[in-house]
């Protein structure tokens, strides 16, 4: 895979304080990686040296091979992005917003501003004030805004900060597809483990401004070694049910209200697990409605694991 952003040796520092320490790492063309990490870990400084916010004390960064601070109009000819919040003029329209930031950048048709604004899902709110907005439209806008003159790097900085469920499946979607169907690099940062786990296709883990780990997602959670899948089950009797299941070894039982439980499933044989425990309910007599995976956050137990839960926010 072709390398598209190349950190080697970066450091930042403020006054005496090392924010970013010796970062060193690659990001592929048509990926999604996740800059994952607490508040104050660095993420936001390292980004603010990509895109040529602030200076690079030691080290250097490249956009395919481009140096950032000896090339810098090169570099960031290939670089879309979104540092903090996305910044517009709200008494004017989604559209006119467009217009406007397609003048500072050369070769930007009618034609591309309408290919952006069906990309992003703003065709049928597009000609409407920004001041109406929600924030996750005003998140989709600043990605239009940033893929107007065709990218190669797209780089966002905590895009789904304040953004409903809705919201993030959205802007995940849309991100993904950049990547993986535009063959755009896509390097988005943040704390939320859980949604990066569904969004990235590897990450990067930072605490106090050191480089833990680069690695797929899939890999990072095997390496916890947890193998358990949790299950909540809608019975007539959850009291009951936890009776019965108590008795099967394979499982652990938290009861959570009159009609509610979670069931823990280890081991490799899950599905006949399940079934099992399925066929004992019923032959006790206890109504079963319902019996679905609950979504666990694994890569937030990775990155705790790895950290030994020493992460200090500065």
């Amino acid at each position: 895979m072709k390398t598209a952003i190349k950190l080697e040796g970066v450091s930042k520092q403020f006054g005496k304080r090392t924010v970013v320490d010796n970062l060193s790492l690659e990001t592929h063309t048509g990926e999604v990686f996740g800059f994952l990490g607490p508040n104050g870990a660095g993420k936001t400084t390292t980004i603010k040296m990509m895109v040529g916010m602030i200076n690079i004390d030691e080290g250097n960064i490249s956009i395919y091979g481009a140096d950032v601070r000896k090339e810098f109009e090169k570099a960031m000819s290939r670089v879309g992005a979104i540092v903090e919040n996305p910044e517009m003029y709200k008494y004017m329209t989604g559209l006119q917003n467009l217009q406007q930031y397609a003048r500072m950048r050369k070769g930007v048709t009618r034609e591309r501003i309408q290919e952006v604004v069906e990309l992003v899902g703003l065709s049928n709110r597009i000609q409407e004030k920004v001041s109406k907005y929600s924030l996750g439209m005003r998140q989709r806008l600043g990605v239009a805004q940033a893929l107007l003159h065709h990218p190669k790097v797209l780089i966002l900085d905590e895009p789904t900060n304040g953004l409903d469920p809705a919201g993030i499946r959205q802007l995940r979607d849309i991100l993904k597809n950049l990547a993986h169907k535009e063959n755009i690099c896509v390097l988005v940062s943040s704390h939320l483990m859980s949604e990066m786990q569904l969004m990235c296709d590897r990450v990067g883990i930072i605490d106090q401004g050191k480089l833990i780990q680069v690695t797929s997602v899939e890999e990072l959670v095997y390496q916890t070694g947890k193998e358990d899948s949790t299950y909540r089950y809608h019975v007539d009797d959850a009291v009951g049910a936890g009776e019965v299941i108590q008795k099967y070894e394979q499982c652990g039982v938290t009861v959570l209200d009159e009609e509610h439980l979670e069931v823990e499933v280890g081991g490799d044989k899950r599905n006949q697990v399940l079934a099992e425990v399925n066929r004992r309910l019923i032959d006790r007599g206890i109504c079963l409605y319902t019996a679905a995976p609950v979504e666990t956050q694994r890569l937030e137990d990775a990155f705790i694991e790895l950290t030994k839960g020493e992460v200090q926010i500065v």
